[in-house]
């Protein structure tokens, strides 16, 4: 026997205000910041990231911690472009978004793989 209370709907104003803000998703608020953001300042962004992983990676010195956290802010930034409006865009300018999408796949694929053999540990060697 299952005992079921019905709850009344909340009501319009300050109780609706708080439901649909409970309902919001970190995905609805990185894409409204990324909104917010030029697409330039979002250019500025990914490149930044980029260089800085790229010297991190060059010097000897980039920790797994500095390179994840400039791969997720370089897919913020670089998603925040491909998926901004495609307006009025020429077909090279799509295809550099989708060479960034692409990528951006690709690094997390290997991403994943390496983490899954770290966590395996020395097991997964024959």
């Amino acid at each position: 026997m299952q005992h079921v209370a019905r709850l009344p709907a909340p009501q319009a104003g300050l109780g609706q205000a708080r439901l649909s803000a409970s309902r919001e998703s970190i995905f609805s608020v990185l894409a409204q910041a990324a909104r917010k953001l030029s697409e330039i300042e979002l250019a500025g962004i990914s490149i930044a990231t980029g260089a800085v992983a790229l010297a991190a990676a060059t010097s000897g010195r980039a920790s797994w911690m500095l390179l994840a956290g400039a791969y997720v802010v370089w897919c913020f930034a670089s998603w925040g472009i491909f998926f901004g409006s495609s307006t009025g865009r020429p077909a090279r300018w799509r295809a550099l978004e989708l060479l960034i999408v692409g990528s951006a796949t690709t690094v997390f694929a290997i991403l994943s793989m390496g983490i899954f053999f770290w966590a395996l540990g020395s097991h997964w060697q024959l």
